[in-house]
Parts: C-alpha cells; structure tokens; sequence
C-alpha cells in the first residue's frame, strides 16, 4: 500500500512543489493534487511508481532507518512470480513487437514519422561524435534486444542506446544495462518510459536516461550516480548536454521538423 506521509516527508526534504512532481514524473497535476490531499485513496500502481521514483523512494533513507517502497517491493514479488518468460518471448510472432518486463509483455506499436526523424538524427550525431573521438562506444537502434537484469523475465528494446563495453554485445543483444538510453514517447508507451522503465533503467545500472517527449515538447534527462538521480528538464528546442561525455549537447532546435 502507498505510505501517503512517508511520500510527503520526502517531498518536502527536496522541497518539489506538486506542479514539479508533475513534471517530472508525467503523472497529471489534478492527479498529483487528489494523492497528496488525500482524495485519492488507491491510486494505480503506474502512478505510485512514478511518483516514488522521482522522490527518490525506490530505496530511501531517513532517521527512522532505510526504507523500501512498497512499489518497489511489489514489483521485486511480481518479477519472480512474473508468467511470461524468454521463451514466451521468442515464440512471439515476427511481425508482433513486444518488450518483456518482469514477466509481463508490453506491446509497442510502429513509430511515427516525427518519431523515425528524430531518432535518425540523435544517431547521426551520436555516432559521429564517437567516430570523432575515436571512442570505445558504440552507437545501437532499436530494434536490438536488451537483457536488462540478465534473467530469463525482462527483455527491452530501447529506441538509442550506447554501450562503452563491447564485450557485452552478443549476436542476440546486449548483456546488461547499457551506458546511456534514449526513449522517444509515443502515446502507447507514456506511461512504460515515464514510470516502469525509468526504475528499471536506475536499478539496472544505466548511467544516464533521456525520455524525449515530443508530445508534451519536453526532454527529461536522468544522470544515475551511486543510487542518485538527477533530473533536468528541457524543452524540444533547448541545447541538452549529454552527462556521460564532457564535450557534446544535442541542439534539438536544429531539428526543423519539430514545430
């Protein structure tokens, strides 16, 4: 169950105003205000996720001892009592696209023209900084599988990805969480990139997370660092710097087809 005045004391130590918590976790503010009056009693799973990810709550400290969310400890039982498996996943139809979530299938539709652009050009650039630097990295698109926690119940397909250690790559995927994750939102997947795969991406050990919302006309950017998270947000015409690398911002206001 949620722990309403554990999410409030947390809200207030970082200070975050309900509008920010909106913000940053892409849970509506009337939803945001109902939770935290105490209207809403039982809010949806997706929702508590989100919001106790923003506030740090996955795993969280206080006087009182650590704490564990509830969420947190709701998803670690689902994830060993989870139905579907690998070999679920494989068995799919060729033309079906899924991602595999402890032991639940989310299904994906195809992306869109504004959604194609853009992830063609974040590649263009990323992979031309690499080859610039002569660096380590790698460049990938979805689709290309992702063993995210290397069991046999959680199987992702994120839209740009870079891993900096090759030997993780495999002809079938990657093993383990990559270096740095790009998701672009489309109305089907709001909610899984927001909330369920922003936990997954921090537990797993991604460093650094970009949710680019062209529907809000947004990007949140995520630097993961020793069980911390730092949030920024930035609009669809902004220079975005990227964390992992010193020297390199996206300007998406060269992107012309974004109006």
């Amino acid at each position: 169950m949620m722990d309403l005045e554990k999410m409030k004391k947390r809200k207030k130590e970082l200070g975050i105003t309900n509008q920010e918590l909106s913000e940053r976790s892409g849970v509506p503010l009337g939803t945001v205000n109902k939770i935290f009056s105490g209207a809403t009693k039982s809010p949806q799973y997706d929702t508590i996720l989100a919001l106790e990810t923003v506030l740090g709550m996955t795993f969280y400290r206080d006087e009182d001892g650590p704490y564990v969310s509830s969420v947190h400890e709701e998803a670690l039982e689902y994830s060993v009592h989870g139905r579907y498996t690998l070999e679920d996943y494989y068995a799919l139809p060729d033309h079906v696209r899924a991602e595999l979530i402890d032991g639940t299938f989310y299904y994906m539709s195809s992306p869109g023209l504004v959604h194609q652009k853009l992830i063609g050009e974040l590649y263009f650039q990323f992979k031309e900084y690499i080859r610039r630097k002569d660096g380590p990295c790698e460049v990938f698109l979805s689709p290309f599988d992702v063993f995210l926690d290397s069991d046999d119940k959680t199987v992702v397909q994120p839209d740009l990805m870079i891993i900096c250690d090759q030997t993780r790559v495999e002809s079938k995927g990657v093993a383990g969480a990559p270096d740095f994750v790009i998701e672009i939102i489309s109305q089907s997947t709001g909610k899984k990139d927001y909330s369920i795969k922003l936990n997954k991406y921090w537990s797993a050990g991604v460093r650094e997370y970009w949710i680019v919302d062209p529907l809000k006309g947004r990007i949140l950017t995520y630097c993961f660092n020793d069980g911390d998270m730092d949030m920024k947000i930035y609009g669809m015409h902004d220079t975005v710097p990227v964390g992992i690398y010193e020297d390199l911002s996206i300007d998406f206001g060269e992107f012309s087809f974004l109006v």
